[in-house]
């Protein structure tokens, strides 16, 4: 008699911890190292650094800026049809209790307007997702951690 896993089949050995996510997060850090290192990289340092703060498993905040003024901007790249423009802002940003963060944001296809505020979903130093918001929407301690620094 033939012992019951003889004949099961082996599947190959997978180092511990390489999961799809962990090898694409490899994947964007080798190509935000490369970008890093090379000049005119025309955004993509921007999108990988976004990319990767995404992937890591980071806490989201939400947290407020001035809405920045639309020549500001740190970088511009081609959108990937070719056929706009996206801009990248490095801003100050404050959560709810009145702590400031430096972040970057992306404005796909248009410069930002620089009216009012912007409430903003981040991941380390990259908010992915941002909506306009008026002044009354802004938490107290934000608004003055915000002017004060202005």
């Amino acid at each position: 008699m033939t012992h019951p896993t003889a004949h099961a089949r082996v599947r190959p050995h997978t180092p511990a911890g390489f999961t799809r996510c962990a090898l694409s997060a490899l994947a964007v850090a080798a190509a935000l190292i490369a970008c890093l290192l090379l000049s005119g990289c025309n955004g993509l340092g921007a999108v990988a650094k976004s990319t990767w703060n995404r992937l890591l498993p980071l806490p989201t905040e939400t947290l407020y800026a001035a809405t920045p003024q639309p020549d500001s901007y740190a970088d511009a790249y081609a959108d990937a049809a070719g056929t706009g423009t996206n801009y990248v802002y490095r801003l100050t940003a404050a959560d709810a209790d009145g702590r400031t963060h430096t972040l970057e944001i992306i404005v796909f296809g248009r410069k930002a307007s620089g009216d009012g505020y912007l409430k903003i979903t981040a991941k380390g130093d990259t908010g992915f997702r941002y909506d306009q918001v008026d002044e009354t929407d802004v938490p107290g301690a934000a608004l003055t951690a915000l002017r004060a620094g202005a």
